[in-house]
Parts: structure tokens; sequence; C-alpha cells
């Protein structure tokens, strides 16, 4: 019990036992009852004496009028040599019930708050994930920018921005660009074949090769073009209900 103070009534002295202590006692008697008071509510409303001396001499008060408080007004409860407060019981368990309501909203706040800091610190993990995807792919892609131009020292200028920006375009969940998802990748042999069909000077001229992504991106008209250029190369193509439309070396 963390409270350490209980009311007192402000027509406390009206109470008729009250009226009656003052009347035989007076102010000293009433005195003596709220001193009785304060050392139960620190006791948890029960003392326990085996002489009125003895608690008399703690309270600094005369023994005598101490019984009388206790015993002649009916302001006290006496049970087995010890006695209590109604009044005060009352309020001690008023006390410890708002003490118990406020520690289980203490504990459904913390709860809660942990639960949001646990769901926060899952969210803020997606989010670092997500970051350090795009940042990988960000650092691949400056990695094979700078391959690009580090190792074909003859090739333009032109030619090795076109052929970086195509084979680094990123698939729709931005986690690999167009060259890492190729079966077989050979950065020298793409670069000759790209300069040779000069691919970036020449919009009318297609890739050497099947390349699905770049299928989907045609009008109907560019898609036959590009179909009787990978026959030309030596594709055909194959249908299959569950892929589709696939082109291979014939």
């Amino acid at each position: 019990m963390k409270k350490t103070y209980f009311n007192h009534d402000s027509n406390a002295r009206y109470d008729i036992r009250i009226i009656k202590l003052r009347s035989k006692i007076g102010y000293e008697g009433y005195g003596v009852f709220w001193a009785i008071l304060e050392l139960l509510f620190i006791e948890e409303n029960k003392l326990c004496i085996d002489d009125y001396d003895s608690l008399a001499f703690g309270l600094q008060c005369d023994p005598v009028i101490l019984k009388q408080v206790i015993e002649d007004f009916d302001l006290f409860v006496i049970e087995d040599d010890c006695f209590y407060s109604k009044r005060l019981y009352k309020q001690i368990e008023d006390i410890n019930l708002k003490s118990k309501k406020a520690k289980e909203s203490v504990k459904k706040r913390w709860d809660k708050r942990t639960n949001n800091d646990s769901t926060t610190s899952i969210s803020k993990a997606k989010v670092k994930q997500s970051k350090n995807k795009e940042k990988h792919i960000l650092l691949r892609h400056e990695a094979f920018t700078q391959k690009v131009f580090s190792e074909f020292k003859d090739i333009s200028e032109e030619d090795k921005v076109a052929f970086a920006e195509y084979w680094t375009e990123p698939n729709k969940s931005n986690t690999k660009m167009r060259f890492e998802m190729e079966k077989t990748w050979d950065l020298s042999r793409r670069m000759k074949r790209w300069v040779s069909s000069n691919f970036n000077k020449n919009k009318s001229n297609f890739p050497e090769h099947y390349d699905e992504m770049y299928d989907k991106k045609l009008d109907q008209t560019k898609r036959n073009q590009y179909y009787n250029h990978l026959k030309n190369l030596g594709y055909k193509s194959i249908y299959s209900p569950n892929a589709g439309t696939k082109w291979i070396k014939a």
C-alpha cells in the first residue's frame, strides 16, 4: 500500500460516538483517537497489545485515556487482544483496490507498448531489408557499369552507355538486373554482338538472341520483325500450352 494518508472526514466530530468521546474526555481524547487511526493505518489496521502503557508511551499520551478511547466508545473492534477500525478497514480496501487497478492499467499500457515496439521493430526490419536489397542491386549496377567502361577502351562512349543501360534494367521486384537473369553470360561476347549489330544507332535492328522481356515491350509489327530476325539467326519457335511460345537456337 503506497498511499501514505487516509481520508479525514470534515464532519467526523459530529459522529455520535465522537460526541460521547468529547463529552467525557474532551479534545484530548479526540486527538488520541486520530493518533490511533494513524498508527493503525501504518500497521494495516491491526494492533495487538500486551499493555496500554507501552502503546501510550509510543503515542505520547495518557494510558488511561488511551484505554478509554479504544474500549469505551465503540470506535474500534476488539478481538483476541487485538483491535482494528471498521471505518479504516474500508478505506484501506478502497486504497488497495485503486492500487491494484492502477498496476493493471500500467501493465496493459506496458504490454501494448511492448507489442507496438515489437511491431515497429518488425516493420523497421522489413524496411531495412528492403533498403539493403536496393543498396545491393545499386552496388551491382555500379560494378557492372564500371566494368563495361574499364574493359572496353575501343568502344564508343555512346555504345557503352546504351549497353549498360539495357543490361542493367531491373525486374519488377528490383532484385535482379536483365543480365543476371540470363542463363549464360559472357560480357566480351555480348559487347561484340552489341556493337556489330549496331543496336544503339539503328533502332530497326534487334538483339541476336531471344529476349522475353524485350519481346513483351514490342507492338505487333515490331514483334513480327523481331521474329523474322530470329529466324534469320537460326532460331525456331516452340509452343507449349504451359510455357507459351519459346525461341531456341536450331
